[in-house]
């Protein structure tokens, strides 16, 4: 049986490691829409 302090700490890393890869995501996402704005901007001076 896995007693609860085993399961808070399980628990606290896997809510580290999933707001760490959300960051990781969002920043991406961030750059890429950043991007492809910019690309936009350049075609549409053209």
């Amino acid at each position: 049986m896995i007693s609860i302090s085993t399961y808070e700490v399980y628990l606290s890393k896997f809510l580290i490691i999933t707001s760490f890869v959300l960051l990781i995501f969002i920043t991406f996402a961030v750059i890429y829409i950043s991007y492809i704005s910019w690309k936009d901007k350049k075609r549409i001076k053209k």
